[in-house]
């Protein structure tokens, strides 16, 4: 009876990538892409400039392979990567900063009680109601907007935290700052989005 093929480990590829096997890293990286990708969007102007990003943060992981201690997961470990090419290109660019895309995710950065304010098909309080198709394309750009008024360590925890769904102790390790600090960004990013939102639908 033929024994089933298990697909090799990240770390196991890394392994692999590092003693010079590209296919190993290939694979790798199509593993990886697609999330790494998704967050690169939420990070960037556009969809070219998340593509540059990914080529970056891939580049650069190649080049550290040997230097990989699996002390985190492959995939925090790129994640850290791609924030430090992000975090260069928010010094460097003086283009308006880009808000982040929830993609459903959105309810889950603000209370109940704030996300059932804002989920009205009338945010202003008067005039026509829309129908809930456009409400909810209006509520998502509407968090958009106001994602994009927060300084940028607020905004990248939140997207790490909610929509990358790490632990404290992952993005910790993603950001190279103490889990306390985790704690204490999170905390004061998601009482900045909540001041905002209130000041938006007020």
């Amino acid at each position: 009876m033929a024994t089933e093929r298990l697909e090799p480990g990240d770390l196991e590829l890394v392994r692999a990538a590092g003693q010079g096997d590209h296919g190993a890293f290939h694979t790798l990286v199509d593993r990886h892409a697609q999330n790494m990708f998704r967050l690169a969007l939420s990070l960037t102007p556009s969809r070219a400039d998340a593509e540059d990003l990914c080529q970056e943060t891939f580049a650069g992981a190649f080049a550290g392979l040997k230097r990989f201690n699996g002390q985190s997961s492959v995939r925090t470990w790129l994640t850290s990567i791609l924030m430090r090419q992000a975090a260069k290109a928010w010094h460097q660019s003086r283009h308006t900063r880009k808000t982040v895309s929830l993609q459903g995710a959105g309810e889950g950065l603000v209370s109940d009680g704030a996300a059932g304010t804002a989920s009205g098909s009338n945010w202003g309080g008067s005039g026509p109601i829309v129908p809930p198709e456009q409400a909810a394309v209006d509520r998502k750009i509407d968090l958009d907007h106001l994602l994009g008024r927060l300084d940028p360590p607020f905004r990248e925890i939140l997207l790490l935290r909610e929509m990358q769904q790490m632990s404290y102790e992952e993005i910790a390790t993603s950001l190279g700052i103490p889990r306390g600090t985790v704690e204490s960004r999170l905390h004061r990013a998601r009482a900045e989005l909540k001041r905002h939102l209130k000041d938006y639908v007020d």
